[in-house]
């Protein structure tokens, strides 16, 4: 009898227990309301079969609660498990503190220090994920030792964890986790640069690409002669930083290199080198706009070469003749009616790039005046943006015009804003604070961030006349995202543009609210006729914005789904204006972009149309998106 009462009791817990246990839409929940102390995350990473999405939502909270959870699940059984769990420890140290609170800045740097120590071991670990793992997350950590061990991995066996040492070194550098390389470090990365492994080439090059190093000058001249376009590219990129100092004749061959990527890169090493002169007349015909366009921002650094400047202040792109634009101050004698012509044009994109030429021409002052007059705010914007560094006449007064006016545009406020900061002039206080009260609605929250860095430029304190005004104001309780519950099957998206068709696929499974989200904009037709708002050669281009100018959104923000994704060429990410406020912008890499990995979401890749993108510029458009 009483075996009979034991068991009717268990059967009778069975339900509650299975009600108890997390689910996979608890467990995104959760994560998507940033809960920074979950019991549910907690329970779900020790065990089941949730684990490894716990974890992951842990990393995405990066909540300095969860690090001793994160630590603990290095030991689980399943090695993809503990590779989840050094990941999201490695985005816990990419955690930012708070703003001026130094407190936090050090519980942080503590927890850096932690993490390292804990992933430091697992460079050993028998599973060779967990070792690459283990590898990318110290790079984000840092910490004593770390830069050594890295160095040491470079030579690995896994060719895996070659990569992702020579990532992490370079992610210790960008991170300021070491203030400059040891010679150990430069020693190990150029020896990398010989590597028969064509990725571990190119990474190492990319370790160098962002600050000069003459120490590895001669190994990069060499590597700009590789087999491997990457490691051309990226040598080239990082010769760049050596400016006169780079060795000449690799950046002189490299004009005729046959990627159209690595030329633009020769191109603009030659410019930052001072030998734009030394440009071949194929490089002004080249195919591709994006060498055009870098050989005019080339010749702006050599006032001799205004000749070589008037073909492509001709040219049919307006890429390369706002780039050309931009360039005729230094190089044209009468560049001033070069560039009032330019105001005409009917691209807002060459206009905004001749107002900007105008803050380097003397007596300029009217046609900028006249540009704050552009019925497009972009080209507005930049007249502003122009006048503010100018010198010829006080622009305080325009700036508290714009400040003040409850009627003034995002684009101008927000840049007016900027111009304020950069002044830190203490007349523009009170029409800071108009601006701050003209500024409510979530539409306004990037404006108003800029509006309070000004106000402490101004006063030299984040109040206001003893009042709290200007401090980031306390977050709105966060609440589910509409797209949460959503499960978007495999899906693709079709962008008709200008140029051609570019279709993206979509990653539904790392990033399902961001997946869901732009599937949901598509099929209501947000993104017909847009355009694509920002081409940065060799970066990436971006579009999707209802404004057209990067200050606007569709109305709801996204947080982010950080992933192990990686941003390779054709990778479609997130734009954002800080943590969790991507929208429904996008945009696509030319290249590889490793300083992105982990920072920003990649929720898709281009599976078809990368020609395409690469032939996109400022103003084409998006004619008609469809999903596949």
């Amino acid at each position: 009898m009483r075996l009979l009462t034991v068991l009717a009791l268990a059967l009778a817990l069975v339900p509650a227990a299975r009600a108890v246990a997390p689910s996979l839409s608890a467990v995104r929940r959760e994560a998507d309301l940033r809960a920074a102390d979950s019991a549910l995350l907690r329970r779900a990473a020790r065990s089941g079969a949730l684990r490894r999405e716990a974890l992951r939502a842990m990393g995405r909270v990066q909540s300095p609660a969860y690090a001793a959870d994160l630590a603990a699940a290095l030991a689980d059984r399943d090695p993809a498990v503990r590779a989840e769990a050094a990941f999201s420890l490695g985005q816990l140290a990419l955690a930012e503190p708070a703003e001026g609170d130094e407190a936090d800045a050090a519980r942080l740097s503590e927890l850096r220090a932690a993490a390292a120590r804990a992933l430091r071991p697992l460079l050993k670990a028998e599973d060779a994920g967990l070792r690459c793992a283990a590898a990318e997350a110290l790079g984000k950590a840092g910490g004593s030792g770390v830069e050594g061990a890295l160095v040491s991995a470079l030579t690995a066996d896994e060719p895996c964890l070659r990569r992702e040492a020579a990532a992490g070194l370079f992610r210790l550098r960008s991170l300021k986790r070491v203030p400059a390389y040891s010679p150990t470090a430069v020693s190990g990365l150029t020896a990398a640069l010989r590597a028969p492994d064509p990725e571990l080439r190119w990474r190492a090059a990319y370790a160098f690409s962002r600050w000069p190093e003459p120490r590895a000058a001669e190994a990069l001249a060499a590597a700009a002669r590789d087999d491997d376009s990457w490691t051309r590219l990226f040598a080239l990129r990082a010769l760049g930083q050596l400016k006169a100092a780079a060795p000449l004749e690799a950046l002189l061959a490299a004009q005729r290199d046959p990627d159209a990527l690595v030329r633009r890169e020769a191109a603009a090493a030659l410019g930052a080198a001072g030998q734009a002169g030394r440009l071949e007349d194929a490089v002004f015909q080249d195919s591709s706009t994006h060498v055009r366009a870098a050989a005019a921002e080339a010749l702006g650094a050599d006032a001799g070469l205004g000749p070589r400047l008037a073909l492509l202040l001709d040219d049919p792109s307006p890429m390369v003749r706002a780039a050309a634009l931009l360039a005729a101050p230094r190089l044209i004698r009468d560049a001033a009616v070069v560039l009032a012509k330019a105001k005409d044009s009917p691209s807002w994109w060459v206009r905004s790039r001749a107002c900007l030429a105008m803050a380097d021409v003397p007596a300029a002052r009217p046609l900028l005046l006249d540009g704050l007059k552009d019925p497009d705010p972009r080209v507005a914007s930049a007249a502003l943006e122009a006048l503010a560094k100018s010198t010829e006449a006080p622009v305080a007064p325009i700036l508290e015009g714009i400040l003040r006016d409850p009627a003034s545009s995002l684009e101008l406020r927000g840049t007016a804003a900027d111009a304020a900061a950069a002044r830190a002039d203490a007349s523009l206080r009170d029409a800071l604070e108009a601006a701050w009260r003209n500024s409510r609605g979530r539409e306004w929250s990037e404006v108003r961030d800029s509006i309070r860095k000004a106000a402490q430029a101004v006063t030299g304190k984040p109040g206001y006349a003893g009042r709290p005004l200007f401090l980031p104001e306390p977050r709105a309780r966060l609440v589910p995202s509409p797209y949460l519950g959503e499960t978007p099957a495999p899906s693709s998206v079709v962008l008709e543009t200008d140029k051609g068709e570019v279709e993206i696929s979509l990653a539904v499974a790392e990033a399902p609210v961001h997946s869901a989200a732009f599937l949901r904009s598509v099929s209501t037709g947000l993104y017909d006729g847009l355009s694509w708002h920002r081409v940065a050669s060799n970066f990436v281009v971006q579009g999707g914005d209802p404004r057209g100018s990067g200050w606007g959104d569709a109305g709801f923000s996204l947080r982010d789904e950080i992933n192990p994704l990686r941003f390779d060429r054709g990778a479609v990410g997130m734009p954002k204006a800080g943590k969790d406020t991507g929208g429904c912008q996008l945009f696509i890499t030319h290249v590889p972009t490793p300083h992105l990995d982990g920072r920003y979401t990649v929720f898709g890749r281009v599976a078809r149309g990368m020609d395409v993108v690469d032939r996109l510029e400022p103003g084409d458009r998006i004619l008609k998106a469809r999903v596949k």
